[in-house]
């Protein structure tokens, strides 16, 4: 943390000391002018605190053109370039001498102009420290592969192979020069000790090439079959995925030094591993921009799937979809690809474009069911809630007869979107074949729960499902709230006072939990305690609807304002 404020803060400094010197004769007693170049860096720095380094990259490289030779900026600008494929990165590369990045693109770029002695000289000259020490030896050996010495290539990467959790990584790579080297022995006896202990979606692609290419197509597709299981998400790529499982993964020395980032990149699995993951990512697209499998995983990681509780911001959103936007719609791995399009658009409130995308993946599977209920929840978040209905239904349709366990989702989905409309008559029976399907979901249980009670009717049973919910999700908010709803219906004044306490303990910026409490003070006789929530829950942006309520009750109880 020091020495990365330090050196940030350095370049403040030397901006600073460059705009006091700037006066005739070099005296800082002269008037300072704005020096554009401090404007900026602030911007840049800005956007670095944001997780931007696209607009960071833009604004270094203006910092630069009244700056050229401030080397703290030239590395700042390097790095942002370097995390958002900038091309500032290459134009700076080459004014970091010892910068084991710099000095990695550089010699990428060598490799993909074919010059593989300069790749290597380049990579050669890299240490053996955490960053350069894990890709050293896997850019080596496919730049001897590139040079055409196979067996050099293999030799190097051998005593890497027990080398902890990345043993694995050295293996793989070596089976890839191998078979790219049209070396089938070696190839084979090296895939055969490959870890698929745990599948994941390059590996299966690999190894279902290697064997359709063997002619065992039975086992290609069971290797797919494989990984379809363990990420069921997966599957709108199979089709593709099966019609090309004969193509070779890697044709060429550079496509492999990219092969290598990307393997390398899938092993940092850690949240603090994410800025390492993203070079090789990085890396991995200036050899291979075609590598959809590694926008893909670096998608991910700009919106942060492998961070609990991390919630993207629309930059961070919005850079994920310029990362996935050049997948070709003939890469096998375009379905995945516009499918988080589509979830990340919808987030960003871009309906029309993510139904788009999504109807596109329907003209080629019609039937798919997940597609269905994916569009039927774009469209639900956006309040559409009759164009949800209509896919929902085609996705229960789509699940079959009778509906399997899993399709619980899909009946408490449309009665939602049944409820919203005004149609609780055929909102409830779908709540209730939820329920049936997935007895313990504690939404279901405390939708309908809190609907009967909303309702006055079925209290006993509601009271008897929202304190089920409450057991099975006990510091969910809206659960603890909908149970001391029913408790304040039923008369309990004084359970329903404490459980509602507790609901907007845990959701305080709940309108509609504030407003519950309100209303449990007001039944109390705690009179002033009712206003104060009910004027909270008016200041948490509820709905119209809500609001409307809020402010009747205000003014029934205590009148209008003078």
């Amino acid at each position: 943390m020091f020495s990365l404020f330090g050196r940030r803060g350095a370049v403040a400094v030397c901006i600073m000391l460059s705009a006091c010197a700037a006066g005739p004769g070099g005296t800082a007693a002269q008037t300072a002018q704005p020096d554009p170049a401090y404007g900026a860096f602030l911007a840049a720095r800005y956007a670095d605190s944001q997780n931007d380094p696209a607009s960071a990259a833009k604004f270094y490289a203006k910092a630069l053109q009244t700056a050229p030779n401030n080397q703290e900026l030239i590395a700042e600008g390097f790095l942002a370039g370097l995390l958002s494929g900038n091309p500032l990165a290459a134009t700076l590369a080459p004014r970091l001498p010892g910068n084991a990045l710099a000095t990695l693109l550089l010699g990428n770029q060598t490799a993909a102009n074919g010059n593989f002695d300069q790749a290597s000289q380049l990579f050669t000259t890299l240490p053996r420290d955490d960053l350069a020490g894990l890709i050293k030896p896997l850019l080596l050996a496919w730049a001897k592969f590139g040079q055409g010495n196979e067996q050099a290539a293999l030799n190097g990467l051998g005593p890497y192979f027990n080398n902890g959790p990345f043993g694995p990584v050295y293996v793989l790579n070596a089976a890839l020069i191998a078979d790219a080297a049209g070396d089938t022995k070696n190839a084979a006896q090296l895939y055969s000790a490959v870890d698929t202990s745990k599948p994941n979606l390059r590996l299966a692609q690999i190894l279902a090439s290697w064997k359709a290419r063997q002619g065992q197509e039975a086992q290609a597709q069971a290797t797919l079959a494989a990984l379809i299981t363990a990420h069921p998400d997966l599957r709108i790529a199979l089709p593709a995925l099966q019609a090309q499982v004969k193509d070779p993964v890697i044709s060429t020395a550079a496509q492999g030094m990219a092969e290598a980032y990307l393997t390398l990149a899938g092993s940092l699995s850690q949240p603090q591993a994410t800025f390492l993951r993203t070079v090789f990512l990085r890396f991995a697209l200036q050899l291979r921009p075609d590598l959809s499998a590694a926008r893909l995983l670096l998608a991910s990681s700009q919106t942060g799937a492998d961070v609990p509780n991390f919630t993207p911001t629309p930059v961070e959103m919005q850079n994920a979809l310029d990362t996935l936007a050049p997948i070709a719609k003939t890469d096998p791995l375009y379905g995945p690809a516009a499918l988080e399009q589509a979830n990340l658009l919808a987030a960003l409130d871009q309906t029309k474009p993510a139904v788009a995308l999504l109807q596109g993946l329907l003209a080629a599977t019609p039937d798919d069911a997940g597609l269905l209920a994916t569009t039927g929840d774009v469209l639900r978040s956006a309040s559409q809630y009759n164009d949800a209905m209509s896919y929902y239904t085609q996705a229960i349709t789509a699940a079959g007869n009778p509906p399997p366990a899993n399709a619980w989702s899909l009946f408490y989905d449309r009665a939602i979107c049944e409820d919203q409309t005004g149609n609780w008559q055929a909102a409830e029976p779908d709540l209730q074949e939820a329920l049936q399907l997935s007895p313990n979901q504690p939404y279901v249980l405390n939708y309908l729960g809190y609907s009967w009670a909303l309702r006055g009717e079925h209290l006993g049973e509601a009271k008897a499902m929202l304190t089920r919910a409450a057991g099975l999700t006990p510091n969910d908010g809206a659960v603890i709230d909908s149970l001391g709803f029913v408790e304040m219906k039923q008369g309990n004044t004084k359970g329903a006072l404490s459980l509602l306490i507790q609901a907007v303990q845990l959701s305080p910026d709940d309108p509609e939990v504030n407003g519950h409490l309100g209303d449990a003070f007001w039944q109390a006789g705690q009179k002033l305690q009712a206003d104060f929530q009910w004027q909270r829950a008016l200041s948490l942006q509820p709905s119209p609807k809500l609001a409307a309520e809020l402010q009747g009750k205000i003014e029934q109880h205590f009148g209008t304002a003078d």
